[in-house]
C-alpha cells in the first residue's frame, strides 16, 4: 500500500496540481515509488487529499508528460523506469561579479562606442516600432529587409561607385558571414586564393574544408597577380588586412582579367574604405568589374556598431537566381530587429552624416598615433603611412616575438594584438595597433608606454 499523504498542503502559495506533481515526482527519483508502482486512480487519490478529481488528473498528465510515469490501457497509471536521481548539492554562493576587463588600450580595428548617434538611433528604432512594429519581428525576403537593401544599393552607388539594384543585395550578420556563404557556395571543392598576412577566421575555414589554398604575398600596395589564378580569389583591395595597403586600380583590373580568362570569381572584402584621410576614395573592384565576376562584401559593424551584427554582400545578377535557389530561409545570423531601423537611419541621411563625423574624428586620432610612432627609433621597427583604416601595422625588427610583447602589453591594459598569427607561415612580426578609441591628447602617451614595453622586451 502506497502512502501518499500529506502532498498537498492549503496553507502553501504553490497551486495544489503543482504540489502533487512535486511530491510525486520526488518520491519515484529517490525511488521510494519503485518502478512499475501502480499509482492510485485519480478518483481514489482525490477523496484521500481532499482535492478535486480534476486537480488529480492534471497533476498525472504533467507526469506522463515529463516521462516519471505511463498509462497503461484499462489498467492504470505505472511508474516507469527512472533512475533515482541524487538531489542536487547547494552549489556555492558564487564570488561578487567582477567588471569585466576593459578591452585595452591601442584596440586594433575596434570603433569608438562614444562616436556611436545613440540617440538619432534610438529615435528612429522608436519610430520604426510606433510606425511599423510587425518589420521589427517579421521578415518575408530572405534576402534582408527590403528597404534595407535598397538603402545599400543606393549607398554603394554614391560611396564605392558601384551600380547595382536591390535585388543584388543579400543582408547577412556580418561580414564574415557573407565572405563564408560565397566562399562556400563558389568554391566548390577547388582552389582558393588568400592573402597572406590576412584574416585569420577565412583561413581556418578553407582549411576546414580542406581546399587547396594558394597563397598571395600581401605587398606595400597589396598582392600581385598571381600567374595561375585560383577559382576563387578573396582580396583586400581598398586597404589591405592587416598591413594596410591600397590596391591600384591597373592590379584591380588585371585580378578581373585573370578571374574571367580562368571562370573564376573575385571576393572583395572591403571592411573599412570608407576610412580614408587623404585624397579622394579608390572605386571598389566591384565597380570596375564588367563581366560580374565580383562580389563586394562590406559591414556596418566598422562605420557604425558591431552590436547590431549586420553585413551584406552585393552579387554579380548571374548569381543571384543561384543564391535564392539555396536562401529558403532568412539568415540565421542577421538580426532582423535592426534590419528596418537602419533603412531609415540610413534613408533620413543620418548614416552619411554619421560617416562623415567618424572619418574626421578617426583622421585626427591617426595623425596622432603616426606622429607618435614616428619617434620610435629605426632598432625596433617601422611602419607605412598609408592614411586609411582602424589601424596600424607596425613592423618590428630583431629579437622580440610579438606575441610575447603583446602578453605583456595586455598585462599593462593594451588591447594591441601580434602580426604573427595572420601568417600561416608565421614570418610576420609586428603589432596591430589601433587609435579610434583614444582621444589625440592621449595617444602620444599610450604609444610612449607601448614602446617601453617593447624595448623591454
Amino acid at each position: 500500500m502506497i502512502d501518499l499523504s500529506g502532498m498537498v498542503s492549503a496553507n502553501s502559495a504553490e497551486p495544489l496540481y503543482q504540489q502533487i506533481v512535486a511530491a510525486l515526482r520526488r518520491r519515484i527519483s529517490e525511488g521510494s515509488l519503485g518502478i512499475g508502482a501502480r499509482l492510485p486512480s485519480s478518483r481514489a487519490l482525490a477523496q484521500d487529499l481532499g482535492v478535486a478529481r480534476t486537480t488529480v488528473v492534471t497533476a498525472y498528465d504533467q507526469l506522463v508528460a515529463e516521462g516519471f510515469a505511463e498509462t497503461r490501457r484499462g489498467a492504470g497509471i505505472f511508474v516507469c523506469d527512472v533512475a533515482p536521481i541524487r538531489p542536487p548539492q547547494a552549489p556555492a554562493r558564487p564570488p561578487p561579479a567582477l567588471a569585466p576587463p576593459a578591452p585595452g588600450m591601442l584596440l586594433p580595428g575596434a570603433p569608438d562606442p562614444e562616436v556611436f548617434p545613440a540617440r538619432s538611433w534610438a529615435r528612429c528604432v522608436s519610430r520604426v516600432a510606433r510606425m511599423d512594429p510587425l518589420s521589427l519581428s517579421h521578415q518575408a525576403d530572405a534576402f534582408g529587409d527590403p528597404e534595407l537593401r535598397r538603402e545599400i544599393a543606393a549607398y554603394a552607388a554614391r560611396w564605392r561607385g558601384i551600380g547595382c539594384s536591390a535585388e543584388q543585395v543579400l543582408v547577412t550578420s556580418g561580414a564574415r558571414e557573407a565572405l563564408e556563404l560565397a566562399m562556400d557556395f563558389l568554391v566548390e571543392g577547388e582552389d582558393i586564393a588568400l592573402e597572406v598576412p590576412g584574416f585569420t577566421p577565412t583561413q581556418r575555414f578553407a582549411a576546414a574544408r580542406g581546399w587547396t589554398v594558394r597563397w598571395l604575398q600581401a605587398k606595400e600596395r597589396g598582392a600581385e597577380v598571381p600567374r595561375q589564378m585560383a577559382k576563387v580569389t578573396l582580396l583586400t583591395p581598398s586597404h589591405q588586412f592587416p598591413l594596410g595597403g591600397t590596391l591600384p586600380v591597373p592590379q584591380r583590373q588585371a585580378f578581373l582579367q585573370a578571374a574571367k580568362e580562368r571562370d573564376g570569381w573575385i571576393i572583395e572584402d572591403d571592411f573599412d574604405s570608407e576610412f580614408r584621410y587623404a585624397g579622394q576614395p579608390v572605386p571598389a573592384m566591384a565597380a570596375l568589374d564588367p563581366d560580374g565576376r565580383c562580389i563586394y562584401v562590406g559591414t556596418f559593424s566598422k562605420t557604425f556598431s558591431h552590436a547590431l551584427r549586420l553585413g551584406y554582400a552585393i552579387l554579380p545578377p548571374a548569381l543571384v537566381p543561384q543564391f535564392r535557389a539555396l536562401f529558403i530561409h532568412p539568415s540565421a545570423g542577421a538580426a532582423i530587429t535592426a534590419q528596418r531601423p537602419l533603412a531609415a537611419f540610413m534613408a533620413s541621411g543620418q548614416y552619411d552624416r554619421h560617416i562623415r563625423r567618424a572619418r574626421r574624428l578617426y583622421a585626427e586620432r591617426y595623425a596622432a598615433a603616426a606622429e607618435a610612432l614616428a619617434a620610435w627609433p629605426k632598432r625596433l621597427g617601422f611602419f607605412r603611412r598609408h592614411t586609411a583604416g582602424m589601424q596600424i601595422a607596425f613592423h618590428l625588427t630583431g629579437a622580440p616575438a610579438d606575441t610575447r610583447i603583446c602578453r605583456r602589453a595586455a598585462e599593462a591594459g593594451y588591447g594591441v594584438r601580434p602580426l604573427s598569427p595572420l601568417d600561416p607561415a608565421r614570418h610576420s612580426q609586428g603589432l596591430l595597433i589601433g587609435f579610434c578609441q583614444s582621444r589625440p591628447d592621449a595617444l602620444p602617451d599610450e604609444i610612449a608606454g607601448l614602446r617601453r614595453i617593447v624595448e623591454e622586451s
